[in-house]
């Protein structure tokens, strides 16, 4: 009998049998989910492994849809703990932050997944990817992370289609980033900035239907969010002021 992904995306999964047995890299994002999914309904939980690193620059919120998911699976979860505030490479927040902050991060990951005997490491990493600039991408070349949908040949929405299929809740989550791509190049990095940008998104990251970002600048906190999302930043104006102020900030709300 076929599984799902045998039967809609072959190609996937004739790259991901091929395996055997998986780590996948997850981060509470859609692509990494639909993949990790795709890895347990085509090689078996027991088969596949997820790997996941707390730092302070993912949000509280994707680290419980990642635990929730894997529970959900029944698929072993390895989490490890980063602080790229540590490195300095990170923390000044240069053109390559992206680059070294994922160095750290994969090979920080690479390490214990050996100690697991996993010796195969794939990302989510779509087709439309290609066409963005993202350092990230040199750092998991040389740590030879695997991208399986890019190799099928599938896009961004054949991922999404894909989520659905395999019964993810939400395979229309909007995308999102690191809180660190919150902070202008060239601005260093500080674990106040950090809290103070998880302090205004959390409250509403749950219920948000599109793209939502509290980026900082210059004493100033600029909220970006979609119209779709206007009545819930709205009915959250006050509580977000009084973050923003409490933290020597302002903020200015910005809908687009």
């Amino acid at each position: 009998m076929q599984t799902i992904t045998q039967t809609a995306y072959p190609a996937l999964a004739a790259e991901l049998q091929s395996m055997n047995r998986i780590g996948i890299l997850v981060s509470g994002g859609c692509d990494s989910e639909v993949l990790l999914r795709a890895a347990a309904d085509v090689l078996g939980s027991a088969n596949t492994v997820a790997f996941t690193a707390v730092t302070p620059f993912v949000a509280e919120y994707y680290t419980e849809i990642v635990k929730n998911s894997t529970r959900e699976l029944n698929i072993k979860l390895i989490q490890v703990i980063l602080d790229p505030l540590q490195i300095a490479r990170i923390q000044a927040n240069t053109a390559m932050r992206c680059y070294h902050c994922k160095k750290a991060i994969y090979t920080t990951i690479k390490a214990e997944a050996l100690k697991k005997n996993i010796t195969i490491l794939a990302d989510g990493t779509n087709l439309d990817d290609s066409h963005q600039h993202r350092p990230g991408m040199k750092a998991a070349e040389e740590l030879k992370i695997l991208h399986p949908f890019k190799t099928a040949g599938m896009t961004k929405a054949d991922v999404r289609v894909l989520g659905g299929l395999l019964r993810m809740s939400d395979p229309q989550r909007p995308a999102d980033s690191c809180l660190a791509t919150r902070i202008p190049e060239g601005t260093p990095i500080t674990a106040e900035l950090i809290s103070l940008i998880a302090g205004i998104e959390q409250p509403l990251r749950p219920q948000v239907n599109a793209r939502l970002r509290a980026r900082t600048s210059n004493g100033c906190v600029t909220l970006e969010y979609s119209t779709t999302d206007k009545e819930l930043v709205e009915a959250c104006r006050k509580k977000l002021q009084a973050i923003t102020e409490s933290a020597g900030f302002s903020i200015l709300f910005l809908e687009t």
